[in-house]
């Protein structure tokens, strides 16, 4: 993860490993022995000692802020750490295309945005939040017990809430619908397909999953002429300029209906799903309680370069949806906002690298991939804490659904043309069904593996090319222009996997030259870190093809990608502003020892090491429950001295307290052993050069820098921010 100074940080697993027989016996305390020496220990020496299960006689609260290079008699000594002890864990635990193709836009329908300075967002922390705006009317005092959450994506769309309590001690508490039905087994979603179904009569009949199935059963029966259905329709919206309250949109039959009404619908089905959710996860409550006794902000997305006039025509479809007042927030905002918490991984390298955004002066890119569309933004965070975008260029269509567009042409190539349309034009179930069974296949292939991918092909599709080719569909496809590389077995067609990734190849292209466009231009030239968010984004055939255009870039990738938007909305709507600091959630600190005063410390602590006596096990808080802290900066807070010539190696373990006041001692209850910081230390180092520990907070880890002074060496390393089950 870089930190100031471009550092990295990598993280480190063992800790999840640690387990009890790696702590210490209380009933068997074992100390290390210090060999004596002819005279007494400096007020510059450093001793170690293991910490040891007993109880204190008393708690006090404990704070060294002291960050001086010389330390006095009353500063902190540290152990050696040249031999292992009993309480640490073992080293090694740590395609012309018809109609009823998904592609119905041009490459070119949507040129790209002309780069301007859009917004500064102030970034003051969390204690400015909904304060230092205008609050959302019809809220009192703009207060909102629910954060609440919907995306209407270009494929996919959803909803996520978080309660404000719970939002106010965790900012990733947020909840989403895991469980929408999409006919396949091996095909599972966050989202709903944005498509929905109304009767002849204009009203709504069902949306996402339910609405293709229906349709496609009132198509199969030839009787879904008078009834409307709209699939992936904000993709007409993002062609028309003059978006406003009187467009229209036409449905799969050419059949024209208002915009405002086909959206306002959609919000208000989402709107439902949500409170039912909700009300749900609180257990024995009722639609009705909930919408009763809580405050809802809602929070609505909408691509970046959508004119007054387009947001004007979403809120009036929201008041349709019996949402008054709602917050606006442009999804390229949105998904910045969940990459401030989101831990990053850097997906071009091997080591598992974390990487923190809130450094100043970062140029860095969020390529927003998702089914239909590939919007792209450039921040900056500044010198003032603010984010400030330089670029943006959205709705360019060239997403996943290019992906099964090649998918069809090739059926085609290996069917027949005209066999593939009579089954899309008359069997719209088992197409849908098709169109499924390649989505969970798109969704986990590895374009590294060697293995034939396998697709099952509808029965109906079989009897349609036997019936009018008079000869087996097996036949047809072994000896198609793929040769070996594509072959029938019974129901499945296996595809090489060269093949398949072919399937990706139209789109990837596009991207890749689009973002390349982007960063050759004035506002890109200084980015270096390309952040990858939405569904497509998780292909591992497109981040293959990042890697290897970009080679010198950081490609960053948070997790669940393609909830990055709408998870990113629900802190829009309860923060307003980027998140950079963070109240830490408990106490940080490390085990020392320091000289024994027989008035504070517990007798069963003490130890003499070359003849002063020392009390070991002490807490030393380095960062305070509830202090504020700048996300992914050190805080530089010790000094240590090693206490012998010689020395090969300092050990230091970290320890998380989950009380309220920092203990005496890390043997105390609340308190969690973490793991520990090892650094080598040269033989010929100067003795009176100091150890500097620094500590430092993502929101879900720890980071610990340790320096050597004396010759720069440097060891960083991430702990998981909560404590082990088995410490």
């Amino acid at each position: 993860m870089p930190l100031k100074g471009g550092a990295t940080i990598k993280r480190k697993e063992s800790q999840k490993n640690l387990n009890k027989s790696s702590r210490p016996n209380s009933e068997n305390p074992k100390k290390k022995t210090v060999k004596k020496r002819t005279s007494n220990l400096s007020t510059n020496s450093v001793v170690y000692e293991e910490p040891i299960n007993l109880k204190p006689l008393r708690k006090k609260k404990f704070k060294n802020n002291n960050t001086t290079a010389e330390p006095t008699d009353d500063q902190l000594m540290f152990e050696n750490g040249g031999d292992s002890g009993t309480h640490r864990p073992d080293d090694n635990q740590y395609m012309e295309r018809p109609d009823w193709i998904d592609e119905t836009i041009p490459d070119d329908a949507i040129p790209d945005a002309e780069m301007r300075q859009h917004r500064s967002v102030d970034s003051g922390g969390r204690e400015s939040l909904a304060r230092v705006r205008c609050s959302p009317a019809g809220l009192t005092n703009g207060v909102a017990d629910i954060i609440a959450a919907i995306d209407i994506g270009s494929t996919y769309s959803g909803y996520s809430f978080g309660i404000v309590d719970d939002l106010n001690k965790d900012r990733t508490a947020m909840f989403m619908n895991k469980t929408w039905i999409s006919g396949n087994p091996r095909l599972t979603t966050m989202k709903a397909p944005t498509s929905v179904l109304f009767t002849p009569e204009k009203r709504f009949h069902s949306f996402g999953y339910e609405a293709e199935w229906k349709y496609s059963q009132l198509s199969a029966d030839k009787v879904n002429g008078g009834w409307y259905y709209f699939r992936r329709f904000k993709m007409a919206l993002l062609t028309d300029e003059n978006l406003n309250s009187t467009s229209s949109i036409q449905d799969d039959t050419g059949k024209p209906l208002r915009a405002a009404m086909i959206y306002g619908t959609v919000l208000k089905t989402l709107k439902s799903a949500l409170v039912e959710n909700l009300a749900t996860t609180m257990k024995g409550c009722t639609v009705q309680w909930v919408q009763d006794n809580f405050a809802f902000r809602w929070v609505i997305t909408h691509p970046a370069e959508w004119s007054d006039d387009a947001k004007q025509f979403l809120r009036l479809a929201a008041k349709q949806a019996s949402i008054p007042d709602v917050v606006l927030v442009p999804e390229p905002e949105a998904a910045a906002m969940y990459c401030q918490i989101s831990n990053l991984h850097r997906i071009n390298t091997r080591n598992g690298e974390i990487i923190c955004i809130q450094k100043q002066g970062l140029h860095y890119m969020v390529l927003d991939m998702g089914g239909g569309t590939v919007d792209t933004t450039i921040h900056e965070f500044d010198e003032e804490n603010k984010i400030n975008e330089l670029h943006t260029t959205c709705g360019v269509v060239f997403g996943g659904i290019r992906v099964d567009g090649a998918f069809v042409e090739f059926l085609m190539k290996v069917i027949g043309f005209e066999v593939m349309d009579k089954f899309a034009q008359s069997f719209r179930g088992d197409l849908l069904t098709l169109h499924k069974e390649f989505e969970s296949k798109k969704r986990v292939f590895d374009p590294t593996s060697t293995d034939y991918v396998s697709i099952k092909v509808p029965a109906i599709l079989r009897r349609i090319y036997e019936v009018n080719e008079k000869k087996p569909l097996q036949l047809k496809v072994d000896n198609s222009e793929f040769g070996d590389l594509v072959k029938m077995h019974g129901d499945n067609i296996t595809i090489d996997p060269d093949i398949f990734n072919g399937f990706f190849k139209s789109a990837g292209e596009q991207i890749l030259t689009h973002v390349m466009k982007v960063l050759s231009s004035k506002r890109g030239r200084n980015v270096k870190t390309i952040v990858m968010v939405g569904g497509f984004a998780q292909s591992a055939s497109i981040q293959g093809l990042m890697r290897r255009k970009f080679p010198d870039m950081t490609i960053l990738m948070p997790n669940e990608p393609e909830m990055a938007v709408l998870k990113g909305a629900v802190l829009y709507g309860h923060e307003f502003a980027p998140i950079i600091k963070m109240d830490a959630k408990h106490s940080y600190g490390l085990s020392i020892a320091l000289p024994f005063h027989r008035h504070d410390h517990h007798e069963d602590k003490r130890f003499n090491a070359s003849g002063v006596d020392l009390c070991t096990d002490i807490y030393s808080e380095q960062i305070g429950k509830g202090e504020t802290v700048r996300i992914g900066d050190f805080v530089t807070k010790m000094s240590l001295y090693v206490n012998r010539k010689g020395q090969k190696c300092l050990s230091l373990p970290m320890f998380l307290n989950t009380g309220d006041m920092s203990p005496l001692y890390t043997t105390d209850a609340n308190c969690h052993f973490l793991g520990k910081m090892q650094i080598s230390l040269a033989s010929d180092r100067d003795i009176n050069a100091p150890i500097v520990v620094r500590m430092g907070l993502t929101y879900s880890e720890l980071l610990v820098e340790v320096v050597d002074e004396s010759n720069g060496r440097t060891v960083r390393d991430t702990f998981l921010d909560s404590p082990l089950k088995n410490d």
